[in-house]
Order: structure tokens, then sequence, then C-alpha cells
């Protein structure tokens, strides 16, 4: 089996309808990063979302902080980050708090965003996600030097600003690019930027592509990509813990890039609640099947991290534990 990164992902989701709390939820799944981290886990991970009805993270920085404090050794990614939704001066000061709290151990994936819902909510323009972006990123470059600096752009204008704490991170923490077309992937390669894969093998040879174009040495990237993964006595067993979770997350996501897309027809969009499908495309059953499994998706995917989502909304966080652990004691050591 090739060998890669392997990463886990939260999303501190609390679907309605839950008998748990969202501080008992929080509690669980900090233990669950704490727990990654002694099984030799390379990185957490997580991930934004704003004005749902389960409360999918809104807060990635404070979030990100507190791991950073329960933690010694793993890094700490957004995958990804929405970036329009950001006052990019703001979030030069919050992300150089956390890497200096975590010892330089903040990665940032960015992304632009595409629910109408959060436009609406921050009263931001979906018009205006790119380029808004593209300054973000300009922005966090040079206040992350701790130089003095002024910006005049078409949505930020600013004098004379000093942005400190520097980070630790040298030059600065790693900037990922969170993308699913294929247009856009090759931005992230004129950016400079890793990779925050949200498709697949498909997805990660379009970025391959533009990469070589531009004259660039894959070897210098991060190439991160996730897989919905749980180990159980068997795969029956496993689907029956994960199926309701699975259709949950999927009728929501199909809803807001179906919208997105501006068509009503879900099977036209990357993810959408087929249980046949799901079940598939998640790698689900035993300890040596989910390795067999990854082997496989490992071996036609040139990715060079593997982010683990194992904590669905609202599947009983015991349940993810117990997963978490034999993964982390019966595969993980067959991956690094």
């Amino acid at each position: 089996m090739r060998k890669v990164k392997v990463g886990y992902q939260l999303d501190f989701r609390n679907p309605p309808g839950s008998t748990l709390s969202f501080r008992d939820l929080y509690r669980e799944c900090f233990a669950q990063v704490e727990a990654a981290e002694r099984l030799g886990f390379d990185s957490i991970w997580l991930t934004e979302h704003h004005f749902t009805d389960d409360g999918y993270l809104p807060a990635l920085m404070p979030a990100a902080a507190a791991i950073a404090a329960r933690t010694t050794r793993v890094t700490i990614g957004t995958y990804v980050l929405l970036a329009p939704f950001f006052h990019p001066l703001k979030l030069a000061e919050d992300a150089a708090f956390v890497d200096v709290v975590s010892g330089g151990r903040l990665r940032l994936g960015i992304g632009l965003g595409y629910r109408a819902e959060e436009f609406d909510g921050f009263g931001v323009p979906r018009t205006q996600r790119l380029g808004r972006t593209l300054e973000t990123i300009e922005i966090l470059k040079r206040a992350w030097t701790g130089e003095r600096f002024s910006f005049d752009g078409k949505y930020f204008k600013f004098r004379d600003v000093r942005v400190l704490p520097q980070p630790v991170s040298q030059p600065h923490p790693e900037l990922l690019w969170g993308a699913g077309a294929a247009k856009s992937i090759r931005r992230a390669a004129e950016l400079d930027m890793g990779f925050a894969c949200v498709g697949g093998r498909r997805e990660i040879g379009v970025y391959l592509e533009a990469l070589k174009a531009a004259g660039k040495d894959a070897a210098h990237y991060s190439i991160v990509n996730s897989r919905v993964v749980y180990v159980a006595d068997s795969e029956e067993d496993a689907w029956r813990d994960t199926r309701d979770a699975l259709m949950y997350q999927a009728e929501l996501y199909g809803k807001w890039l179906s919208a997105a897309a501006g068509t009503a027809d879900q099977s036209k969009v990357l993810i959408r609640p087929d249980a046949d499908r799901l079940r598939r495309t998640s790698v689900l059953g035993t300890a040596s099947e989910v390795a067999a499994r990854l082997e496989e998706v490992l071996d036609s995917t040139p990715m060079t991290e593997l982010i683990v989502v194992t904590q669905l909304p609202g599947l009983d966080p015991a349940k993810a534990r117990r997963s978490l652990d034999r993964f982390g004691a019966e595969v993980l050591p067959r991956l690094k």
C-alpha cells in the first residue's frame, strides 16, 4: 500500500431531534481529537458552514485554537475555510494567534463558498466571492510578514496596518485551495497553493496537470482528500450504524449543491441521497476490508494525505470513537 499522511475530520454537527447537547457533543469530539493524536494520526481537519439547523461548525479559528491547546503534534487544518465571509485582517490575526499557540501547526484550506443562505446572511454578494477571496489571500501573506503595509483593492482598502503576532510558520501557514470545478482547480496551481480536493482522482489529475503546465514540482505541494471510513465487525454492521447519518448528510449536501448549480435534479451533483451509491463510495467494513479498500483508493488517487471522516452528523459519538480506535490500532499502521 502506498504510504500517506492520515488526518481526522470533524464538523461538530448536531442534527435536529438529537438527544445530545452541543456541550456534550463538543466534549466527545475533542476527546476524539486527543485520541487521534495518541493513535498516530498526522492531522486534524475542520470544516465550516453557517446558518444550518444542525449547528455545522461556524467558528473555525476558535475550534482550531481549542484543538491546538489540547494537542502537541498533529497539524490543524481547515477543509475548507469560506474566505468571503471573513475580513482578511481579522482572519490574519486569528490565524496567526492559532499558529503561535500551536507552535506552527496551522494549515489553511481556503474555499469560495456556494450557499445562497450564507452570502445573504453575511450580506456578501455571491458574485464577489472570487474577487474577495483572491484579495484575502494576498492580504494574508502581506499581513503575516509582521510589517506595516497598505492595501488598495476593489473590496478591501486600508493604510499602514500591522498584524501581530507574526506566525511561527515561515514564511506563513500552509495555504491550500479548495475546489471541485476544473477551472477553479487550475487556479490552485496559478496561486502556488496546495490542493484541498473535494472530488477524487479526476480532480487531482486536473491539479497535477496544471502544476506540470506551470513548470512546478508536485512533490512540493500537499494534496488532501477525504473519505467516510467506518470500522465495525462487518460491512453490514458498519452500514447499519452509518446509514441514517450518511443519508441525512447527503440529503443536505444534495439540496445545497443542486441549489447552487441552479437545478432541482440532484443526480447531477457530487453528493446526493442515493443509499446504494453512499454504501458503495463510503469505506465500510472490518479492519481488513477497510484497509483493502483504502489500498485501492490510494493506489488510484495520488493524494499526499487522506482525511478520514467517521463522526458523521447524528452518529452516536461512542460508536464513532469505537471505529476511530479500531482504525487507529488495526488500519492506520498499514497506511503510514
